[in-house]
């Protein structure tokens, strides 16, 4: 049976040569001035070689008060147009449909003057937004006319106006942040007046021949906001305007989990509200919503639910996922945990890079040589370093040797993923520990590496990659044997009674990982934090919602809680203004965090070559640890 996936689709004389989209996507990559960069070229270059039916280049701002987080490409003047066409030139080169989406953050930016239809801040952590006045509002207008007028002088096949997640016009559309009593606020038809007259303003500067897409939450899921009842109506009407196709995400700021879906939300969650929209419109439709599994995606496509499938963080796992899907090869492709690393990195304005994909962000000048003289390398360790130092080690022709103390390859990667929510991590450790052995990469499990050992295999190099040991500090009571290491919990080498109250020290990410886990079994759990969040190392979607279901499933979360002793049946801790409290437990587990292991072993083989990696050197997250192995295999 032929795949769906790959049947050609014209939309408005735009020739697409399969069903697989690129959506927008921030990168960090352009410059803090708004242009295209070198980076950003070869980025978007190695995506269109993979395979991929149509690309819709990240949000880019339509105005000079528009700031997102820095930084993101520019469109409103004349001075951005040479370097938009060197990136269209480089996608169309390679045969692939490309376009802009254009992008107002409205009340979201965070830099600058937060604008939005009302004065109603986003939290009450942020700042009062200023309320546009009726000559600001057409002003944009014009904003969003000249910034597409000049994506199609660059030679883009497309523009796509950025209307979901409760940025600018889908700030006018909500009712949670439109309370005006004018023409533009109230009624739907009021409220969505802001959408429709951009495609308005747009179809008049750059001919009704230049196609608009439009990308819409099919609803906020948001208490108050709207739903898809509403949208499906918007979308009628943009269609009257000549919004050639409708892409359809879903949330809001407080709905984090359904645009960016994190690991722990089911694939296809919006999907139900793009197949709403389809039944009501004549015009394409794009479904999105981690939908990188092949089967799940051929059968919205044949049972009508959408017209065309995104698949997003998916290429930036693996450029070449839909070469490698329509070729047979789906073994190969680089599963995307959907960790959100990449967002949370673009987020706090830095560059994004990628937990399983070492090429991410360096796609001009990443290439994995031959080496001049293959060697005897020896890895030790098997965690997220070690597994990819031996990986690309291979790849360049060493003989390679891995070895791990534990029965299983993984470390940190084998107890990520017993975390209910982060099953996801196990997919990419089984990807890497496959791919290792069909590389003929020589695995060695269960044993502990010594000096001997080293002498005895007389490797060319060494690679220490032997991760971190538990941080234990200098709390009385930490000898007692109902005090134990909390991935010792996770990994199930320890049995925990139905009814056990357990405390656990330390609300970083293993902390809460192991709440998560015990939920259902002990009676009792409780997380003490010094710091006053817990959370860290865990990024913010991915947070926002682990948090918020770990205190519904009865997990105390103590912060400003610092453990000064644990004592038979309970331990106690203090608070900032110096007052002692108790609490009654059966165990304690520690997850306070790291501390490098990787030295001792290193210092003892004088004369040989030797990286020291990854957490053995300083604990860190997996993005950290992908990049330093690849480093090291590129560089032994």
């Amino acid at each position: 049976m032929a795949s769906l996936l790959f049947e050609p689709l014209e939309i408005a004389g735009i020739r697409l040569p399969n069903r697989l989209v690129m959506p927008p996507m921030g990168t960090g990559l352009p410059d803090h001035e708004g242009f295209v960069t070198d980076e950003t070229i070869a980025y978007y270059r190695r995506r269109a070689q993979g395979g991929i039916g149509l690309i819709s280049i990240e949000a880019s701002l339509v105005s000079p008060d528009a700031y997102g987080v820095g930084p993101e490409l520019r469109l409103h003047e004349e001075k951005y147009v040479r370097g938009l066409r060197r990136l269209a030139e480089a996608v169309q080169e390679e045969g692939v449909p490309v376009g802009v989406q254009l992008w107002h953050p409205g009340r979201q930016t965070l830099l600058g003057t937060p604008i939005a239809p009302s004065a109603v801040p986003l939290s009450p952590r942020t700042p009062v937004p200023h309320a546009l006045s009726i000559d600001e509002i057409h002003e944009l207008l014009g904003y969003y006319a000249r910034s597409a007028l000049h994506c199609r002088e660059a030679g883009y096949d497309f523009v796509e106006v950025h209307g979901a997640h409760c940025y600018l016009p889908c700030e006018f559309l909500s009712p949670l942040s439109n309370r005006r009593q004018d023409e533009y606020g109230g009624s739907l038809e009021n409220r969505a007046r802001f959408m429709l007259e951009i495609v308005g303003a747009i179809r008049e500067a750059c001919g009704e021949d230049f196609p608009i897409f439009f990308r819409i939450s099919g609803e906020e899921g948001a208490e108050g906001g709207f739903g898809v009842e509403e949208t499906t109506q918007v979308a009628r009407w943009l269609e009257e305007a000549g919004v050639v196709c409708l892409s359809v995400s879903g949330g809001n700021w407080y709905a984090l989990h359904l645009t960016i879906p994190p690991m722990s939300v089911e694939r296809g969650v919006l999907v139900p509200a793009a197949a709403r929209i389809k039944q009501a419109i004549s015009i394409p439709v794009i479904a999105a919503g981690r939908l990188d599994d092949v089967e799940l995606a051929e059968q919205i496509l044949a049972d009508g639910q959408a017209d065309l499938i995104a698949v997003g963080r998916a290429l930036i796992a693996d450029a070449d996922w839909a070469l490698k899907v329509r070729e047979g090869r789906r073994g190969e492709i680089r599963p995307c945990i959907a960790c959100n690393a990449c967002v949370d990195l673009v987020a706090r304005a830095e560059e994004a890079r990628c937990a399983v994909n070492p090429e991410v962000g360096r796609d001009g000048t990443w290439a994995v040589e031959p080496a001049p003289a293959p060697r005897r390398v020896m890895v030790v360790g098997s965690g997220p370093s070690g597994m990819e130092a031996a990986r690309i080690a291979r790849l360049r022709g060493h003989d390679v040797s891995l070895w791990e103390r534990d029965p299983v390859l993984g470390g940190k990667l084998d107890v990520a993923s017993r975390a209910p929510s982060k099953g996801m991590v196990l997919r990419f450790n089984e990807y890497q520990s496959r791919t290792l052995g069909e590389l003929g990469v020589d695995i060695h499990l269960g044993v502990e590496v010594t000096p001997a050992t080293v002498e005895s295999e007389a490797p060319d190099a060494v690679i220490v990659a032997t991760g971190a040991a538990p941080l234990v500090p200098p709390i009385p009571g930490l000898e007692h044997p109902d005090v134990v290491d909390a991935q010792e919990i996770l990994l199930e080498r320890l049995h925990i009674a139905a009814g056990e109250r357990v405390a656990i020290i330390g609300g970083s990410a293993t902390g809460c990982e192991t709440a998560e886990f015990l939920v259902g079994t002990a009676s009792e759990i409780a997380i003490l934090e010094m710091l006053p969040t817990v959370g860290r190392g865990i990024e913010l979607i991915t947070r926002q919602r682990l948090i918020k279901e770990l205190k519904a499933s009865g997990v105390r979360i103590l912060t400003d809680a610092k453990v000064t002793a644990v004592e038979p049946g309970r331990l106690v801790y203090e608070r900032p203004d110096g007052t002692t409290e108790t609490l009654a437990v059966d165990r304690v587990a520690l997850a306070i965090g790291w501390r490098p292991r990787g030295h001792h072993l290193a210092g003892a083989l004088n004369g040989r070559q030797v990286q020291v990696i990854g957490d053995a050197l300083t604990p860190a997250d997996f993005v950290a640890a992908i990049n330093v192995g690849a480093n090291a295999g590129l560089s032994v």
